[in-house]
Parts: structure tokens; sequence; C-alpha cells
């Protein structure tokens, strides 16, 4: 080829195409990227002893705090008999022991991030990790319990103001009725539920109207 490259024009290919090639690709990149958004984030509060407390912010967490963030000598906790956020109080070799107080900061915080946080009190059903079970083809966060622990009684009110203060900024504040007011997303959904139920109702003053000309047309049309 080097002898005839004069004649056919051929150039011998540069050092650099190859290093170029070799490159990773973006799509690459950006999977990677998208496999460590998916880690996740729970949050990390602090019991009166100094326990580390995780509540999960969704199911990715909820599962997490289950099966990956979990120890044996750790103490799981939700809200019995409604939808809620899992809690885990950790307790770990060279911790201080677990005390009352701890317990009950926990059980505030898991009736707290659940729907019973419109009442004064509500049950926390108790467990450890190892009595925790994924029932097959659930979806991520359902759990059930081969055995649980003793109940405690959460009371949402008893967290601190600042949980409180950044639940009602983002829309999830609630009165003493069980309504739920301020917050800036709450404002929004109550401003797209009303025109929904506006359009909803245009819609079907509309079809009433196309029933009564269809009637008419008929009437007219047979006689």
């Amino acid at each position: 080829l080097e002898r005839t490259a004069k004649k056919t024009g051929w150039k011998p290919p540069k050092i650099e195409q190859y290093e170029e090639q070799s490159k990773p690709r973006r799509n690459a990149t950006k999977k990677s990227q998208g496999n460590k958004a998916r880690k996740p984030n729970p949050r990390e509060l602090t019991s009166p002893s100094g326990h580390k407390v995780l509540v999960g912010r969704n199911r990715r967490d909820n599962e997490a705090i289950c099966f990956a963030l979990s120890k044996p000598t750790d103490i799981w906790m939700h809200a019995r008999g409604c939808p809620g956020a899992h809690v885990l109080l950790c307790s770990r070799r060279g911790s201080p022991k677990v005390t009352d107080d701890d317990l009950q900061f926990a059980a505030d915080l898991a009736a707290f991030y659940s729907d019973a946080r419109t009442e004064r009190r509500a049950e926390i059903t108790t467990a450890e990790p190892k009595h925790i079970t994924k029932p097959r083809g659930a979806p991520p966060g359902a759990v059930t319990l081969r055995q649980e622990g003793k109940t405690l009684l959460g009371k949402p009110d008893d967290v601190s103001e600042e949980l409180k203060d950044a639940r009602e900024l983002s829309g999830a504040n609630w009165s003493e009725l069980g309504y739920r007011k301020g917050g800036k997303r709450a404002n929004n959904k109550k401003k797209t539920a009303a025109v929904e139920k506006e359009t909803a109702k245009k819609r079907r003053e509309e079809a009433r109207e196309n029933n009564k000309r269809r009637k008419r047309k008929e009437e007219t049309d047979w006689f």
C-alpha cells in the first residue's frame, strides 16, 4: 500500500484516531452517573443518646433501609395500618445502650412521616431486621414481618419544629381536623384540582347540549 500510495492516494492512519476510538462513550458516563443518582438517600437524624435514625424518603429508601442499610442489632419501625416511611434506629457495636427516649424519638418520626400524622397518637410496629421479608413480586418498599416486636405509641406533634417547618414548605402541612393547608405545593395542587373540576363540569354541560341537539334533529328528521 505504501508503494502504491502515490497512485492511489492512500494515507496511513494516525495514532490520534485510535486514541479517539479508545475514549469512553458519553452514554457510558451518563449511565454511571444515573446509577449514582439512584443510590438511596434517607433522612438522617440523631436520637437523644446519639444513635443514628434513618427515615425513608421514598420506596427506594424504604427498600434500602430494610435490606441494605440495616444491621441485626438495629430496630425497624413503621406506622401500623397506614402508609408511611420506614424508620431504622441504628444500634451498633460500641454505641450507647438504646433508651426509652431513643425509642420514643424514632416512634414519633415514624408517626410523623406517615398518614397518621394528623392523629395525636399512632401505633408503631417494631421488628428486628432479620424478621423482615419481601413477598415475591411485591413493589419496592413493600415488606412483611415474620415476627413483630413490641408496639410503641408515636406522637407526631412531638417532633422538632424544624421538621414541621420543612414539611410545611414541601406542601405537607396538616390541620388539626386532618385537612391539608399551607405550603406552596399544596396551594398549587388545590388550584390544579379546582381547574380540573371546572373543566369536567364544562365537558358535562357540553355533552348534555350535544345530546339535546341530537334528539331535536332526530325528531325533525323522523317527521
